[in-house]
């Protein structure tokens, strides 16, 4: 029987989810900001909304992949903790740059999560 750490999984998943969630709401602003007139903020909101999105789905492609390949896990819990740590930097740096420092605080759970499924993963040894 092959080691599945789910704890890990299930809190890379969620983190992934609501990383990807905040993600699609910065590029929806962005959007927003865009279309009555283009502007530069705008421009900027969609560009780093799309980062944030792809880092949280691809945290959730790596948390499943780990899960489902344990001899692999070190090498995906690892682009799981490089992702977390992208998407929580871009989270980070939209919330301050919006001047939004109440936002900053729920825009870490996500990543925090992930990073957390991460750790879990690369610690948790194999079981024979």
């Amino acid at each position: 029987m092959k080691d599945r750490s789910s704890t890990a999984r299930l809190s890379s998943l969620v983190g992934g989810s609501l990383t990807a969630l905040l993600g699609g709401f910065v590029t929806k602003a962005g959007f927003d900001l865009l279309f009555p007139s283009r502007t530069g903020a705008g421009e900027a909101l969609v560009n780093e909304g799309m980062i944030i999105v792809a880092a949280g789905l691809l945290v959730v492609i790596g948390s499943d992949v780990f899960y489902r390949m344990p001899e692999q896990r070190r090498a995906w819990a690892a682009f799981v903790v490089a992702l977390a740590i992208l998407g929580w930097a871009q989270s980070a740096a939209v919330a301050l740059g919006q001047g939004l420092s109440g936002l900053f605080f729920a825009a870490s759970i996500g990543p925090i999560l992930s990073l957390v499924g991460g750790i879990l993963a690369f610690q948790r040894p194999p079981s024979e």
